[in-house]
């Protein structure tokens, strides 16, 4: 007999079941009629895994206080019983929507929110001073009904831990079933501490208020261990930079019931409801972001033409197991490059699938404490190499390499891989993995725990979930984004464009895959400036992102592209540069948060902070151009051109490919007084971008007064405009450089109409294109206007 049936059999002389309601978290819920008193009611009876070792009597004892409660912002218990075994409770019937369907919409308004709190913590207040703490306080618990909001389940979560039986079960967060809910569970009750008391309600009431001003709770994630994690690690972003319109005694009151330590959360709920009615809606506080990145580094402002890899981009590690562990591996085992995996058969079709493979099992061993991985950007230039192992790995400053390789037939897939000690030769481990296609979570998982074995460190179970950052469960979707991160590595127009095609394809499949919208942010930011409209473009880079962050707010790679969006689509860079830091936080080693994070350093002037960053980011992906190059524009905003020379000669030689180097070349030669040289660096540029013009070749025949050649490549930059997307800060900086300031400025003029990024930039780091106009009264007057100009849309 299913369990409707069951139900209705106990209930018959006095209630008739009407239809079942979506589940909560711990029960099934019926609305029934009390066939007496002809009244709607609510019936819930407990999964079977959670009824499971529950004495039902000491349940209904349990029930009994929860019953007691009378107040208007909580719903009663009425009943509570048994249905074979199964504890059940019943409560009146509410009309109206709960918290979270009403939620649906998006965050809500803030007079709204401010009135929903009230409510809740009064509900609270009155429940604590009775000794009943809830829980399981979530959008989910709270029903709006007539102008008011309540809250349901009270003691529920309570009863059910105090009610079972097995010795060994003192809470069911300990043994795998967690009483309450991980994206509103306080640090104390993700901890399976016993003793929890009101404050954990408080925090809850914390994650349900930042859940509805900014659309999300403070800590998302694929997984209730992730969660968890960060629940216990981690420190939200204030939600005033989420959302700006704020009140800031309200972000202040809800980072306080956020504390990691109870003691530090307010006293009381009592306490929250009077500073809830302080609370000035007319006088929001400033705050400094809305969510929503991206990541400019592709037009010839940046300078910079290489790609970042597809790394996972993860939290580590939020408990070690208490299980005894091997002593630590020897120093030569303490590093490790994962080489391209080649792809053999013959089927080219699956080259991708080999980058993809790489590229995660990167960075799902870069989670194993105590090991160093090389960088994506540096391993895949071996790609193709005929050198030794032992030169491989004496470039990339490893002890270990992980070769493997991958042969496809059908649906299938055999994974060879082998692991070598640099120095010796010798094989440490080898095996390999058939599998299907749509199991390739599974056999990443399996090959990273089989290296930890060898390496005597020990890879707990949870460790294994975070290392899963912002992933999929969808075989499909996964495959599709592995495809796109193949050609946005591109980076040709081409690559990009397919690129941004396979990232909405995998999306449409899930739309909660937190990397594959991390990838379109960047995929979209890499178009914007060079191949499409700047500020539209950058905006669709800041939504992708912003759902990046909803989706997963502890992937580093997501808050690295809003950051920079930030600054390039809104002109926020105290909120840009909060976004940037929080992802290194997140993930100290990432090479996509460490360039990001300098290249804004470099870009609001912070120069020395931005070559610190770069060596960072060199030393965990030493022979990367992008990283090189990161360096070389660090130095010349520094205005350190002779170091900037240097280090381009560098990237030169590490990628020949990336063009821009010779732009940051010439700019140097320019800036030292090298003319001549100058303007052949910037005929080869302009040869390898297929005759584009060169706004800074301009720059350098204005120095040598040569007006005529300035003026053509002027001319050259207007006509280009017509058909494709030129900056117009460029065409700017090119009649600066030939002193006529009054067409510099109507350009500079139309960039601030275009909400052109780089204009927000060179209002705080001039590289020496600006110059001629600095003394400027128009110049001076358009820098205090955008500095004061922020963009909310």
């Amino acid at each position: 007999m299913d369990l409707r049936a069951q139900l209705q059999q106990t209930l018959a002389n006095s209630h008739t079941l009407e239809r079942e309601l979506g589940g909560g978290g711990m029960s099934r819920v019926f609305v029934a009629e009390e066939t007496r008193l002809r009244r709607k009611v609510v019936i819930k009876v407990l999964l079977p895994e959670l009824a499971q070792g529950i004495s039902v009597e000491r349940f209904e004892r349990e029930i009994q206080l929860a019953a007691s409660l009378q107040q208007a912002n909580i719903v009663p218990v009425l009943t509570a019983g048994d249905t074979n075994g199964l504890p059940y409770f019943s409560m009146p019937f509410v009309e109206g929507e709960s918290l979270r369907q009403h939620l649906a919409a998006g965050p809500l308004p803030m007079a709204e929110v401010v009135g929903i709190l009230r409510d809740v913590a009064r509900a609270l207040g009155y429940a604590h001073s009775r000794g009943i703490v809830h829980r399981d306080i979530k959008p989910d618990n709270v029903l709006l009904s007539s102008g008011a909001a309540v809250v349901t389940d009270f003691g529920i979560a309570k009863a059910i831990s105090a009610a079972r039986t097995q010795a060994d079960s003192a809470t069911l967060t300990q043994t795998g079933t967690s009483i309450g809910t991980p994206s509103y569970m306080s640090p104390e009750q993700a901890a399976g501490d016993p003793d929890i008391d009101h404050r954990a309600d408080l925090y809850a009431l914390g994650c349900m208020a930042y859940e509805l001003l900014t659309g999300a709770p403070p800590f998302t994630g694929a997984s209730a261990a992730r969660i968890i994690a960060a629940q216990m690690t981690e420190t939200p972003a204030p939600v005033g930079e989420r959302r700006p319109d704020t009140p800031e005694s309200l972000s202040a009151l809800i980072m306080q019931c956020l504390a990691k330590r109870p003691e530090e959360r307010p006293s009381n709920a009592d306490e929250v409801m009077r500073r809830l009615e302080g609370v000035n809606l007319s006088n929001p506080g400033l705050a400094a972001t809305t969510p929503t990145p991206g990541t400019s580094r592709r037009g010839v402002f940046i300078g910079i033409a290489a790609g970042v890899g597809a790394l996972l981009l993860a939290l580590v590690g939020w408990r070690v197991m208490r299980s005894g562990t091997a002593g630590p591996a020897t120093s030569q085992h303490q590093s490790l490059a994962v080489l391209p995996i080649v792809n053999n058969g013959g089927d080219s079709t699956k080259e991708y699938l080999a980058d993809g493979m790489t590229s995660e099992l990167a960075g799902s061993l870069r989670q194993i404490p105590g090991l160093t991985v090389a960088g994506d950007l540096s391993t895949f230039r071996f790609k193709h190499s005929e050198l030794s192992n032992t030169e491989m790995a004496k470039q990339l400053g490893v002890g270990m390499l992980l070769t493997g390789t991958l042969q496809s037939q059908g649906t299938s897939i055999r994974l060879q891989m082998q692991l070598t000690d640099a120095a010796s030769g010798n094989i440490l481990w080898s095996n390999h993995y058939d599998k299907q296609m749509k199991d390739n979570f599974a056999l990443q998982d399996e090959v990273t725990a089989a290296i930890a074995g060898e390496m005597r460190v020990v890879l707990s179970p949870e460790k294994t979930v975070v290392a899963r950052a912002g992933r999929t469960e969808n075989a499909e979707a996964h495959d599709l984004y592995m495809k796109a991160m193949f050609e946005k590595n591109k980076l040709s127009e081409q690559g990009l464009a397919r690129a941004v095609t396979y990232f909405k394809q995998a999306i449409a499949l899930d739309s909660n895959y937190a990397q594959a919208w991390a990838g379109l942010a960047f995929a979209y930011d890499m178009q914007a400036d060079a191949y499409a409209p700047s500020h539209p473009t950058h905006l669709l880079s800041k939504d992708a992102a912003a759902r990046a962050i909803h989706a997963d707010s502890m992937l580093a790679e997501g808050h690295a592209a809003y950051g920079f969006e930030l600054a390039a689509a809104n002109w926020d860079l105290p909120a840009a540069l909060v976004e940037l830091q929080r992802s290194v936080q997140l993930d100290p080693d990432s090479p996509d948060a460490l360039f990001f994070y300098s290249q804004f350093l470099g870009l609001i002037g912070r120069t020395d902070e931005a070559v610190r960053v770069t060596d960072h980011l060199l030393q965990v992906d030493p022979l990367s151009a992008m990283a090189s190059s990161a360096k070389a524009m660090a130095l010349s905003f520094g205005g350190r051109w002779v170091a900037a020379l240097k280090q381009d000669s560098a990237t030169k030689r590490l990628d020949p490919s990336v063009v821009y180097a010779e732009a940051w070349d010439a700019g140097a030669l320019r800036e030292l007084g090298h003319y001549p040289q100058s303007v052949e660096a910037y005929k080869t540029f302009e040869s390898l971008l297929g005759g584009q013009p060169a706004f800074g070749l301009a720059l350098t025949y204005g120095r040598m007064g040569k007006r005529a050649e300035a003026l053509a490549i002027i001319q050259a930059l207007e006509s280009a405009r017509k058909t494709s997307w030129i900056e117009p800060d460029f065409i700017a900086a090119a009649y600066a450089g030939i002193g006529e300031n009054t067409k510099a400025m109507q350009w500079l003029e139309t960039a601030f109409t275009e909400k052109s990024w780089v204009l927000r930039f060179l209002m705080e780091s001039n590289p020496g294109w600006l110059t001629p106009l600095e003394s400027d009264s128009r110049f001076i007057a358009l820098k205090q206007r955008v500095r004061a100009t922020t963009f909310k849309d």
